[in-house]
């Protein structure tokens, strides 16, 4: 795979990475529940290896998170989501 092409893949595994996060802490179960299946899917699974992530503890955190009230999941989704930009270089988004 080109320099380029990693780069983009990157970017894109962060922004996925973080947009599930987000929806960990959604008002709606649905997509609350459907965000916690996506962290124990192989799809997660691919991503973490692709970038050298320790799958364990991220699915660990996110089930935890999980447990929080709805207004706390959201402050802690984004002090995630700082952590995802700084690992991924993406900057706020």
């Amino acid at each position: 795979m080109n320099q380029k092409v990693q780069i983009k893949q990157e970017i894109l595994d962060g922004l996925v990475v973080k947009q599930a996060v987000r929806d960990i802490a959604s008002k709606d179960p649905k997509t609350s529940k459907e965000a916690l299946l996506y962290f124990v899917s192989n799809d997660f699974s691919n991503l973490c290896q692709r970038n050298d992530i320790a799958s364990d503890g991220i699915v660990n955190a996110v089930k935890e998170l999980n447990e929080y009230p709805v207004l706390s999941k959201k402050r802690l989704a984004e002090d995630v989501c700082n952590l995802v930009d700084s690992f991924f270089g993406l900057g706020s988004k």
